[in-house]
């Protein structure tokens, strides 16, 4: 591939991530994971809870948080910088498939991808680490340089502990390993690898019990990072926790990731014919079982999120870029061209220009514009102010009042001068004295207003 090409791509994974990072309003999950990373640099406290994902990206926003101060851009630079690294790892595919510049073009302009690089959570970072994971795998096979070793384990392991589907990733991984040798009848392993293997899985080790433990001060972090890490997802799984129907994704699929999704389509007739032939090569055996047993799990388990979107997009961008000979002819150049300029339209659509509006599927009770009014009028007025939310749902509030020193609870105080609360409580706080004074959406659905104590 030529050096330009190259440089073109990631100057626009660059551009494509970094232009407007801080216009959105921090979601309600984004604003809890970048609030705990603000605790952990504070307070140096962190306790792994499954319900809030990995210490990765905690560990690593903190750090980011204390070279370059806490603010919405900063929070949301670790997966940015993890999908513009996939972006370029993408393209170091091109040693083992013509096409990887098409794997790349998904990663750079899905707009499940690109939404969701711009946002402080963990997926990229799990999806991420995987193809770098994978790239080093067939690396090694190709040069058996032991390099790859330690960097296909050490992302393993950035991938568990980043995300809990990190898991599933390491599953697939493993278990295609397994199959193909059993399909090939190849059981040999050398004892360089063998050695290169151990060291590699004792840092993999080190890394995954350093995060879990809060650098080995809660050894119950390891339990909780295990056993206890299973037992809350399949809890969730069975009381449906965020259920969705089973065709949840295809939907958003159709709706969304049509590209890829054409691109697979198209592979799979050449994929059935090279394997009848004998003719597939381990990594055209690997894009298909990464393809199916992605499409399986998250069809299946009842956990079903916008966001979960990339762990299928990419397998299908894999896969099919893989297969893009379409390429060669005119016309198949110009259909993907002008499924391109549609994928673009859509992602920077959604991305830069309606990235609030939760009547889009792909975007999931997204926090309003109006959450930074409302902390910027109880910052500038400067009164003693309780966040009064039952339930506790008052997020991404604590987030961008962590240097104000609001109160929140979920139950009412006296003795501030304004009170943030729902409009069930209306009568009530006018029996304390309270006038309402301003309406603000946090989330589509869930209105808090301002009640101001009358001073008579």
């Amino acid at each position: 591939m030529r050096k330009e090409v190259v440089i073109v791509l990631l100057i626009l994974a660059v551009v494509t991530r970094f232009y407007a990072l801080d216009a959105r309003p921090m979601d309600h999950d984004e604003s809890i994971h970048a609030y705990l990373s603000y605790v952990l640099l504070k307070d140096h406290t962190y306790s792994y809870d499954p319900a809030y994902h990995g210490p990765f990206l905690y560990f690593t926003t903190a750090g980011i948080f204390g070279l370059l101060g806490d603010s919405k851009f900063t929070a949301r630079l670790v997966p940015v910088l993890f999908s513009i690294i996939a972006v370029f790892v993408a393209l170091r595919f091109e040693n083992f498939f013509r096409n990887s510049y098409v794997f790349a073009l998904i990663l750079l302009f899905s707009p499940s991808i690109l939404y969701y690089s711009r946002y402080t959570r963990n997926d990229l970072i799990v999806l991420s680490s995987f193809i770098i994971a994978v790239y080093s795998y067939f690396s090694y096979r190709n040069s058996q340089k032991p390099v790859y070793i330690y960097l296909a384990t050490i992302f393993s392991a950035v991938m568990v502990c980043a995300k809990e589907n990190g898991y599933l990733y390491l599953g697939t991984f493993v278990s295609f390993v397994i199959f193909y040798r059993i399909y090939r009848r190849d059981f040999s392993v050398s004892k360089r690898f063998l050695k290169h293997f151990a060291v590699s899985l004792v840092i993999a080790g080190f890394i995954f019990s350093a995060l879990y433990s809060a650098g080995f001060s809660d050894p119950e972090g390891l339990k909780r990072a295990t056993i206890d890490s299973f037992a809350h997802w399949f809890k969730m799984h069975k009381t449906n926790d965020h259920w969705k129907p089973i065709w949840y994704y295809s939907k958003l699929i159709f709706e969304y990731e049509f590209l890829p999704l054409g691109m697979a389509l198209a592979g799979i007739p050449v994929f059935v014919r090279r394997f009848r032939e004998r003719q597939t090569t381990e990594i055209e055996l690997f894009a298909f079982y990464w393809l199916v047993t992605a499409f399986v799990i998250y069809h299946v388990l009842s956990h079903k999120v916008p966001w979960l979107l990339v762990h299928l997009t990419a397998p299908m961008a894999f896969f099919g870029a893989i297969y893009a000979h379409y390429l060669n002819r005119k016309a198949g150049r110009a259909v993907f061209v002008a499924a391109l300029i549609a994928t673009v339209a859509v992602s920077g659509y959604l991305t830069y220009v309606d990235n609030v509006n939760t009547k889009h599927d792909l975007i999931y009770i997204q926090a309003q514009p109006d959450v930074e009014k409302l902390a910027e009028r109880i910052v500038s007025e400067g009164k003693k102010t309780l966040i009064f939310v039952p339930g506790n749902d008052y997020w991404p509030l604590p987030w961008y009042l962590r240097h104000y020193g609001a109160g929140f609870s979920p139950s009412y105080y006296s003795g501030y001068e304004v009170v943030i609360s729902t409009g069930d409580y209306t009568e009530f706080l006018k029996e304390k004295g309270y006038v309402r004074d301003g309406k603000y959406t946090i989330r589509p659905g869930h209105d808090v207003y301002w009640f101001e104590l009358h001073q008579s």
